[in-house]
């Protein structure tokens, strides 16, 4: 699933998903990273720590 968040300055697009563990669901998590768009290309980059303003709508690593 994606979410688009629109700010006063720029919209950054989320990707939702759930991450199973087969053998230790009890240890599944979510995963919501800020898309890379441009150049007609998707970019899902590596999961790390990230801060969403939302009033400008800016995703910072």
């Amino acid at each position: 699933m994606m979410l688009k968040v629109v700010g006063d300055s720029k919209t950054t697009v989320i990707f939702m998903a759930d991450k199973w563990e087969p053998k230790t669901q009890w240890d599944s998590r979510y995963l919501w990273m800020p898309l890379e768009l441009g150049e007609g290309k998707l970019k899902l980059p590596e999961p790390k720590s990230w801060h969403l303003n939302l009033k400008t709508g800016e995703g910072q690593y």
